[in-house]
């Protein structure tokens, strides 16, 4: 995939994004790939700090090579700004989208802005569009009215199609690549598989609250942490050191194939979140400051702990404005503990039908 390039093609061009979170980028993957099917040449704006190796662990299907990725630029540097603007004056767009995943109060006017300066200099004959609720929409050509309650991926391709007028086309199924999809059909590794990591600072459960979960969890149960070096680092130090655990921190598909080979496993409400709505695994994902049904909704794999107890809840902000995270302070570890053993019994039992059956 040409991660650094974005030149004019002779395909209709799509300008898509903003992306800063995993979880947004997959939520959005349907209709990427409903617009590379069409002969669309896709141009994805995303944030710096998204992992760029991400994208290709994603399955965009047979025509993923007319998939480009433009990096914003932030921090708006004179040099970052240059580089932007010289990129996008080499295209010609015939529309221009922004993804309504944000949370309303943590939707920004910059993108908006941003694009539409880009339009006036250079994509004069693109039409642009986004929800009617996001800040400065009066510059869009098009305003869609979005339902910003309604989970990310629905929320998503139901914008995107009555922007496109796709009708009711249903959305593409997406999925990882292949090497991670036949990790799948491999033995569990592990049966319980904690991911620490959030995005935000206000996504994230106390650290001695893990501890206290793994004093309730049996000790035939093989545990496994997996994270970016320094929550893997932070975890190890808090966990109790006689009880056995494997800490694994390494590259992004290795965390995926990890969660491939594990029976259920414990997020928050973050990245791996999505990852394990695609890999299809039974997981337990705590929610604090938004309200699950806006973010994952319904899902077969996902099971979200929310408890609204706090008169600021859901604020949907990336910082929290309280003393301490209250929300995710008070989801106790027990009844985490408690949830995440029904769902490690229930595999057990459908392991052994599966096997009988054979």
């Amino acid at each position: 995939m040409n991660h650094d390039s974005a030149t004019a093609v002779n395909q209709a061009t799509v300008i898509y994004g903003a992306f800063k979170g995993m979880g947004d980028l997959l939520s959005a993957a349907p209709a990427i790939v409903w617009e590379l099917n069409r002969g669309s040449c896709v141009v994805l704006l995303v944030f710096p700090q998204l992992p760029r190796e991400f994208l290709d662990l994603i399955d965009f299907g047979p025509n993923r090579a007319a998939l480009r990725i433009v990096a914003l630029p932030t921090p708006a540097r004179p040099g970052n700004m240059r580089a932007f603007f010289g990129r996008m004056s080499r295209l010609r767009p015939a529309y221009v989208w922004l993804s309504p995943h944000s949370p309303g109060p943590a939707a920004s006017w910059r993108i908006p802005l941003l694009l539409s300066v880009v339009k006036r200099l250079y994509w004069r004959d693109s039409v642009m569009g986004g929800a009617a609720s996001e800040p400065l929409s009066r510059l869009f050509d098009v305003r869609v009215a979005v339902d910003r309650s309604l989970p990310f991926a629905d929320r998503e391709w139901l914008a995107y199609a009555s922007f496109r007028k796709n009708g009711t086309e249903a959305p593409p199924l997406v999925g990882f690549t292949k090497a991670i999809s036949q990790a799948r059909a491999e033995p569990p590794a592990y049966d319980l598989l904690i991911h620490p990591g959030a995005g935000a600072k206000n996504r994230a459960w106390p650290l001695q609250h893990f501890a206290t979960l793994l004093r309730h969890m049996p000790e035939r149960y093989r545990i496994a942490v997996v994270g970016i070096p320094g929550d893997v680092a932070a975890m190890k130090a808090v966990l109790p050191a006689d009880r056995k655990v494997h800490y694994s921190s390494g590259t992004l598909e290795h965390a995926i194939m990890i969660m491939a080979r594990s029976r259920v496993l414990l997020t928050m409400d973050s990245g791996p979140m999505f990852f394990a709505q695609l890999l299809r695994r039974p997981t337990v994902s705590l929610f604090g400051a938004s309200d699950p049904a806006h973010v994952i909704g319904h899902s077969k794999w996902v099971n979200p702990m929310y408890e609204r107890k706090w008169q600021c809840q859901p604020c949907g902000n990336s910082h929290c404005t309280q003393k301490s995270v209250l929300c995710m302070e008070s989801l106790d570890p027990r009844r985490v503990a408690a949830r995440l053993l029904d769902l490690l019994r229930e595999t057990e039992r459908v392991a052994v039908v599966e096997q009988d059956a054979r």
